[in-house]
């Protein structure tokens, strides 16, 4: 039944959450999460983080809210064998696709990725450990939406001083044309544990959807002492999809995080990226690169919390936007009293692609204490017309020159990507979305 979101959430919903398995403490945390998701009010202009963009055309559509489980299995969402022969493990997971991976040796290891739902089913009390406790429901209304109504997503743990050699895949269908999706996804590396991980978001039909949809979601991530995490997150969502997301990561003492986040897809991104490091000498790098085009609109907000001392976070974000689309990036560093002898840094750097386009570049800093090392910077601007014109003095059409410059600046994020084919996917990505944009 097709049903608008105000209208869906003003439904008590009595069975709504019966479908959903698992033990007494999980069904709980689902009750108590769609309770806020009901009393909590939609965000607005009025809201700050929230005023930069417009959600009229979400709560205004109606959409699908429990698809049938047994509809046709998303194009393009699993993972072949060619593909999978670089990882150590890989999951295909949503709406009637659930695939899993994972090499004997780590399973023997007492390794665990597979889908939520199956966590939930079959170990639920390895979610209760964590559920809701870096990404509270409280966050937003859509946050608890995803707590409560979360029917697929990534659930990783590696045990304590388990070092993954390969890299581990997961690929989420996270909505069908005409849908809304939730997902909760959660990766929790005991002490000293290591990996390299993909997250690649996926919708039915990419560039071909064309019925509206929304995907709602919740990244937690738990790194305990001594942990060393790479995520590659990346965002292909189809160009009518909704996208709103709450992504977070505490780190332990010592605890390192690289995380490479590439905003690609939808026709609205709204993402909250946040990294708290709670322990003395933690550390953090993020990268990230998104490309708007046609009439697309990218909010990105990060935030770098320092709450320990000796602590690091470095953030280089870069953009471009083309067409009539609109980015924004929205940077905070929060350094706690407590937090001395913190290094914070965050750069956002955009390129103006078209006359029609709209970038923001929102950088900020928050310091409480004063043994720190603090700066930001952004910057907004156009293709450089002296590199343009050098490139076309040594014979190269100008269209080709401004691809090789975009191209070079965003070789400075791509670069991150610790695997070379994702690499090279992903400069496809980018040089396809510049030729879109020469088109338009």
């Amino acid at each position: 039944m097709l049903t608008t979101l105000p209208e869906f959430f003003d439904k008590e919903h009595e069975d709504l959450l019966r479908e959903f398995e698992g033990a007494q403490i999980l069904r709980e945390y689902r009750a108590a999460a769609w309770q806020n998701a009901v009393r909590m009010p939609f965000p607005g202009k009025k809201d700050e983080a929230w005023r930069r963009i417009s959600l009229d055309a979400l709560l205004s559509t109606p959409l699908e809210f429990f698809p049938d489980k047994k509809a046709h299995l998303p194009a393009g969402t699993g993972i072949s064998a060619r593909e999978a022969v670089f990882y150590a493990g890989t999951l295909a997971t949503g709406l009637g696709i659930n695939e899993a991976r994972l090499e004997p040796a780590l399973e023997q290891a007492g390794v665990i990725f597979r889908d939520y739902a199956d966590v939930e089913r079959g170990d639920p009390l390895l979610l209760a450990d964590i559920n809701g406790k870096v990404v509270p429901p409280a966050d937003s209304k859509f946050a608890a939406a995803a707590s409560a109504l979360a029917d697929r997503g990534v659930f990783l743990h590696i045990p304590a001083r388990f070092r993954i050699e390969k890299p581990l895949l997961a690929r989420l269908a996270a909505s069908n044309p005409g849908s809304a999706a939730f997902t909760h996804n959660i990766i929790k590396l005991e002490a000293g544990a290591s990996a390299v991980v993909v997250l690649d978001f996926a919708s039915d039909g990419a560039a071909k959807q064309t019925e509206n949809g929304l995907h709602a979601g919740i990244l937690e991530i738990h790194l305990g002492e001594g942990a060393d995490l790479t995520l590659v997150e990346l965002q292909k969502f189809g160009p009518k999809l909704w996208n709103i997301t709450h992504e977070r990561a505490i780190l332990e003492r010592d605890a390192r995080l690289h995380w490479v986040y590439g905003a690609l897809g939808a026709a609205l991104s709204k993402n909250f990226i946040e990294t708290s490091l709670i322990g003395e000498g933690a550390e953090v790098k993020m990268h990230g690169f998104y490309f708007a085009g046609g009439e697309q609109v990218f909010d990105l907000d990060t935030q770098q919390n320092h709450l320990a001392a000796r602590t690091n976070s470095d953030l280089l974000y870069k953009g471009a936007a083309a067409g009539s689309s609109k980015t924004v990036w929205e940077g905070m560093i929060y350094v706690d009293p407590q937090a001395m002898q913190t290094d914070g840094f965050q750069t956002n750097r955009n390129l103006v692609l078209s006359a029609g386009a709209e970038v923001s570049a929102l950088p900020g800093l928050e310091i409480l204490a004063d043994d720190v090392r603090c700066s930001h910077g952004a910057t907004i601007g156009k293709l450089d017309e002296d590199e343009l014109f050098y490139l076309q003095t040594r014979g190269i059409p100008r269209v080709e020159a401004e691809q090789l410059i975009i191209e070079g600046f965003f070789g400075e994020i791509t670069a991150q990507v610790p695997i070379a084919e994702l690499q090279s996917e992903i400069t496809e990505i980018i040089k396809a979305r510049f030729e879109l944009a020469v088109q338009r």
